[in-house]
């Protein structure tokens, strides 16, 4: 008999931004608390995607040579490729990769079963990351009989990564691909991605996050939704200036603002064109 592991199992370490005080039957890992939706009231977009589970995971050390993630309520509100990720830890420190197929034709009740490479009796430790786009719940996670799994704590974020879709990993399939995730790896410092599809410059959604804790670095990759409207653009730098002022506020070690994609263009810089539109001045302008 193989064994199922509900979400409110002791052994499963749930990581996201607002902690899960309650666990009853499927569980959403949740990056904003229900406040944030009303800086975003009326952008149905934003609003979808705050409750998407981007760069949250589940922890545990096991010796199983599979794992089987159970998620409800899978909902896709992007025609992009969707899929989960499992990470398993070498000895040398750095870890192997486990990907598992698109799941924008699944919804629903979904289980998804991803290899591990694991030999009984040698335990290491596994983290599996939730889609970053879709929005689902934790229905549980299936390991092989026999199995021995263990709690482990995931490592504490020291990385604030704020922004749009960009941030958030809109068209990338694979969770370890999002640039945040990777950057993460390659630094060793763990993150918060609190990208949000579509969300323009609002301070209200991303301050709790930034008083929450001392940082060691601040990335804040937001303007570009400005750009379609003329009337969000006037108000861009009356936001961005708040929002600064947020950032700065909270003594955090260093903080970065990404300039918009569109700003190189503005000074003739950057790739002369993108699926066959020219990245001009005019474009910037």
């Amino acid at each position: 008999m193989t064994m199922l592991l509900l979400p409110s199992d002791p052994r499963l370490a749930l990581s996201s931004p607002v902690p899960v005080l309650q666990i009853d039957g499927p569980v959403r890992l949740e990056r904003f608390a229900r406040s944030a939706t009303e800086a975003v009231a009326g952008q149905l977009g934003p609003l979808a995607n705050l409750r998407s589970s981007s760069g949250c995971s589940i922890w545990f050390s096991t010796d199983s040579p599979w794992v089987e993630l159970h998620l409800e309520r899978l909902r896709h509100h992007q025609p992009v490729p969707c899929g989960i990720s499992a990470e398993i830890a070498r000895a040398d420190g750095g870890f192997d990769a486990s990907e598992s197929e698109d799941l924008r034709e699944r919804d629903g009740a979904v289980a998804v079963r991803l290899p591990t490479g694991l030999e009984r009796g040698s335990p290491r430790t596994v983290s599996l990351w939730l889609p970053l786009i879709s929005t689902c719940a934790i229905a549980g996670v299936e390991f092989a009989a026999g199995a021995t799994v263990e709690r482990l704590e995931p490592p504490t974020p020291r990385w604030l990564a704020i922004g749009d879709s960009l941030t958030q990993g809109f068209s990338v399939q694979s969770p370890r691909q999002n640039w945040v995730h990777r950057l993460s790896r390659r630094w060793d410092l763990p993150a918060w991605n609190l990208g949000v599809g579509g969300i323009r410059i609002e301070p209200a959604v991303f301050a709790p996050a930034l008083a929450v804790r001392t940082w060691d670095l601040v990335t804040i990759a937001l303007g570009s939704n400005h750009a379609w409207k003329e009337s969000d653009a006037i108000t861009a730098a009356d936001r961005a200036a708040e929002l600064a002022d947020l950032a700065l506020a909270g003594g955090h070690r260093r903080i970065v603002w990404l300039l918009p994609p569109w700003k190189p263009c503005e000074d003739g810089l950057g790739p002369a064109g993108f699926a066959g539109v020219p990245l001009d001045r005019a474009a910037g302008e």
